[in-house]
């Protein structure tokens, strides 16, 4: 295929994966379980790419529209029923209904899939757990980092929260840190201070709390925007125990961490976040809990040349531009200022909120400025509104 080969993250990360498969860097089982296929799956991959190169990781089918493609008014008129008339029969009576009352006709798969992603219809009771096997480490340092967090009360008093990743070849922790709550910026904190130090790791494990929504992290998926754009892989663990390495080592901070913090007097959260990263992970934890790599070659990548972490490690939002180009933001009016051409009315911004420094937005690359303006009645007089999240 002649020209430039249009590929996606996604792709980008398997050709990857695939390409250390066929050098030997990593075994097909590794390779599985960081693209999330099975083993036949990685080796018929391996195939395609080494008889048509990159191009073999795109599906033949890639430009093309499905040739059982649902009208989206049947998928509406669907998930309506299942979520009204149908609220109390399991799924595979709604779809019989569905079928022989209404005939909206799919397949259960697709119905199925729709009900889960919209929160319909019962489920099943759980089965009993299958056994777990045990898994041997992946063989390079920075190919893939488990993340957690531990709330506990560390100083005997306060409920803190400790954040952390662990190295799935070596047991290293790069970085560790308390905070008052597991919200995104303190996660955002964390895997800015590992690329700091280290570098950008390949992938991340981590478990599904908070990712679809919930009080304690419903802004989460603004964690996992700014590793889509640091090409940083997201695997989320079905269950605690496919992340053993990070809770059991949980389980070791707590048996050791809290008697040493009790013993040096400490409890304030400043100087338990120094006696961790000084003393107790650099001469306990690497002295005794890490083993070297089968690879000695890192997997760390370096930042690329101008990228900005303060616009990646942020909360980013999209908002429409009023007629008179102003923006509603945080329950607040802003003018824009700056250079454009033409009219910006009912365009798409980005605003930048870095929590550290003023907001700053953006219209593509064009760089404005948000200047804060009152919010007037017809009289003149202030407008009193609901507050509303930004």
């Amino acid at each position: 295929m002649d020209g430039a080969i249009s590929m996606s993250k996604n792709e980008q990360f398997l050709v990857r994966i695939i390409e250390d498969y066929r050098a030997g860097r990593v075994s097909r089982k590794e390779a599985s379980i960081l693209l999330g296929l099975s083993e036949k799956s990685v080796q018929r991959k391996a195939k395609r790419v080494r008889e048509h190169g990159i191009e073999g990781v795109k599906h033949g089918n890639s430009r093309q529209a499905p040739h059982n493609k649902v009208d989206g008014t049947v998928k509406e008129a669907m998930l309506k029923l299942a979520a009204s008339v149908y609220s109390d029969f399991n799924m595979t009576h709604c779809f019989e209904m569905l079928q022989k009352l209404h005939g909206l006709t799919v397949s259960y798969s697709s119905f199925r899939n729709w009900c889960r992603g919209s929160g319909i219809g019962k489920r099943k009771r759980r089965r009993a757990s299958k056994k777990r096997m045990y898994r041997e480490r992946l063989a390079n340092e920075g190919l893939l980092l488990q993340m957690d967090g531990s709330h506990h009360k560390w100083n005997g008093e306060d409920e803190w929260v400790l954040i952390a990743d662990i190295d799935d070849a070596t047991s290293d922790i790069p970085y560790a840190e308390f905070f008052h709550s597991e919200d995104t910026i303190n996660c955002m904190t964390v895997l800015r201070r590992i690329i700091e130090i280290r570098g950008i790791p390949e992938a991340l494990y981590v478990d599904h709390a908070g990712w679809f929504g919930g009080t304690k992290r419903q802004n989460f998926s603004q964690f996992g925007r700014a590793c889509d754009e640091l090409e940083v892989r997201v695997i989320f663990a079905n269950s605690a125990q496919a992340k053993g390495r990070i809770e059991r080592t949980w389980q070791t901070f707590q048996d050791r961490l809290i008697p040493e913090l009790r013993i040096n007097s400490i409890k304030t959260m400043d100087a338990a976040n120094e006696y961790l990263q000084k003393q107790f992970i650099p001469k306990y934890w690497l002295e005794r809990n890490t083993v070297t790599p089968r690879d000695a070659q890192s997997r760390y990548r370096q930042i690329a040349q101008g990228t900005k972490l303060d616009e990646i490690f942020c909360m980013k939002y999209e908002r429409k531009v009023r007629r008179d180009h102003t923006v509603v933001f945080g329950n607040k009016l802003y003018k824009l200022q700056g250079h454009w051409v033409g009219s910006l009315a009912d365009k798409e911004i980005t605003i930048i909120d870095a929590k550290t420094g003023p907001l700053k937005a953006f219209y593509g690359i064009q760089e404005l400025t948000l200047i804060e303006a009152p919010r007037m009645g017809r009289r003149g007089s202030s407008f009193t509104w609901t507050k509303r999240s930004a």
